[in-house]
């Protein structure tokens, strides 16, 4: 619960702290003292968003300070525990304005995002505005108020998280079918392509060897003469011959060699010469006798090596590029065929989420068609308290059109009401006059408060438009409430501000050129005087101080 309120340089507030304590707190003073700018200090420390407007005239920076008593809070224990934010078990919250710079938020002295702030919030506090009736005829409001009591949240949170993944995979199947559509012509020519390419070896091992046979078969007759012309120039002349020249000047060389060592490195360079002629006769005769003239193999690899030819020239290419080319295309088509693949796996995936969202979804209904007829039969008897004596409610669930879901469920929604007996229900926003609406949002904060669990509940004038034994009504279902959770009430009515544990006073002052607000914790005796005033006129009198002390005693 939130134990201590600092506020200081908002709006009118210069500097006031107020201490809160279990049980019920009623915030009372004249109208347009200042009482909901309390509330709104305190939606700024929880992540409220801020306007440098809110400060005060006069000063650059505006500041929120709450402390909370988490000591029976173990949900927010745990989760400031979880971001490395606790300290001791304590939970402190600071909140700056500036007008110049980002507004700022802290947890426990450290600085935070905003969203932690609000997060604590949910963990903390319920803040019900004075307006709050007016949303009650919308539908997801409605569907909110079921869903709190029928404790469906869990369920919500998972079907929240499949049906986006759903969502997800619906996407990437459209643009899978997009891209298909766009790649159908593409796919027909790669198969094309492809199967045209396929029946070739294209390989670039095949393709050189293509292109050099060829060279070699076109100049065989060349080779031939030059590998002749060689080995008769090595060895096959009668007179002159390489190899002649060579074993004659060796011969002379190594008769003298005893008497010139110089020679002996000639010489040796000369039989390897020598032996170098041998080699090189042997593979000239090799070669000669391994080939040949053959017009018709040429034939055949030029055929083939044209078709190449003409294939390139049809893909814009060279022909020593095509094995690469071909390899590209074979990539494309598996891309383009893996992508059909994946598209079917999509689908199976997206039926199997579909499947999954609708058990989810039918586990929501189920508990919300349980938990309906309560609620309903609760709030109806609530407001039947509340001057509305034939006042009832139906909740009805219906499935959406053409069997849809989203991540609320599957299920319309509709709170109707009747307020006058036999009056058929209608929709709440057509059969509820102003009054009555109010009326019902109260005696709905009123039924569903004790389903939530946070421990501190914030009633800023919801009881507007109502009063006599209704208000007292109403002030004895916030009291009964303030037994399991903290409620803090501002009000205008001494018939709710009677019922509160603690009382604080709420007065606007003027001195000088500045206006400004106090607190003031009242006393039993205070008590009685604020009380009388609230009932009273311009004058108080000991009839009206009796009757305060009465209300007073009576809600003892």
């Amino acid at each position: 619960m939130i134990s201590h309120l600092c506020v200081r340089h908002l709006a009118v507030v210069d500097d006031l702290e107020i201490d809160f304590s279990s049980g019920m707190t009623s915030l009372t003073g004249e109208t347009g003292a200042g009482k909901s700018i309390l509330v709104d200090a305190l939606g700024l420390v929880l992540g409220d968003r801020a306007d440098s407007n809110m400060i005060r005239y006069g000063h650059d920076r505006a500041e929120i300070e709450a402390h909370f008593d988490i000591s029976l809070n173990h949900g927010l224990q745990q989760w400031l525990i979880e971001q490395e934010l606790d300290d001791d078990g304590q939970c402190y919250l600071r909140r700056t304005i500036s007008r110049d710079t980002p507004s700022r938020g802290y947890i426990n002295g450290r600085a935070v995002p905003l969203t932690q702030l609000r997060v604590v919030s949910e963990h903390s506090i319920d803040i019900h505005g004075q307006h709050a009736h007016q949303s009650l005829i919308r539908p997801d409001t409605q569907r909110h108020l079921l869903d709190t009591v029928a404790g469906t949240k869990p369920l919500l949170a998972e079907l929240s998280v499949a049906y986006k993944q759903w969502q997800v995979l619906k996407h990437d199947i459209a643009e899978q079918e997009r891209q298909s559509a766009q790649s159908a012509a593409q796919l027909n020519l790669l198969q094309y392509q492809v199967s045209e390419l396929a029946p070739l070896n294209l390989s670039e091992d095949y393709v050189e060897s293509l292109i050099h046979n060829q060279q070699k078969l076109a100049h065989a007759s060349q080779l031939i003469a030059a590998a002749q012309s060689g080995l008769y120039q090595l060895v096959d002349q009668e007179q002159g011959s390489a190899y002649s020249i060579v074993t004659h000047a060796l011969s002379e060389l190594a008769e003298l060699a005893d008497i010139e060592p110089k020679f002996t490195n000639i010489i040796e360079a000369l039989n390897s010469t020598v032996v170098q002629i041998d080699e090189s006769t042997s593979e000239l005769r090799h070669y000669l006798d391994s080939t040949e003239l053959d017009p018709q193999l040429l034939e055949e690899v030029e055929s083939e090596l044209s078709a190449l030819h003409q294939l390139a020239r049809k893909h814009h290419i060279e022909v020593e590029t095509l094995p690469a080319h071909y390899q590209g295309l074979c990539d494309q088509l598996a891309q383009l065929t893996d992508r059909e693949q994946k598209q079917s796996a999509l689908q199976t995936q997206l039926l199997s989420q579909e499947v999954l969202c609708r058990e989810l979804c039918e586990k929501i209904r189920h508990q919300r068609q349980k938990a309906a007829p309560k609620l309903a039969k609760k709030i109806s008897n609530t407001i039947q308290e509340l001057a509305i004596p034939g006042g009832r409610l139906e909740f009805v669930i219906k499935p959406m059109s053409e069997e849809n879901f989203n991540e609320t469920g599957y299920d319309r929604i509709q709170l109707l009401v009747s307020t006058n007996p036999g009056q058929a229900v209608g929709e709440l926003g057509k059969v509820a006059s102003g009054g009555e609406l109010a009326r019902i949002s109260l005696a709905i904060q009123v039924v569903t408060a004790g389903t939530r669990s946070v421990p501190t509940l914030v009633f800023d004038e919801v009881d507007v438009g109502i009063g006599g034994g209704i208000a007292e009504m109403v002030g004895q279902h916030l009291r009964h409430l303030a037994a399991t959770q903290q409620v803090i009430c501002i009000t205008h009515l001494p018939q709710v501000a009677a019922q509160a544990h603690q009382q604080v006073q709420v007065t606007k002052k003027q001195l000088k050129d500045t206006t400004f607000i106090e607190l003031l914790t009242l006393t039993e005796a205070q008590r009685v005087e604020e009380i009388a005033r609230m009932l009273g006129g311009v004058k108080i009198t000991d009839t009206t101080r009796s009757h305060a002390q009465e209300m007073l005693a009576q809600s003892a």
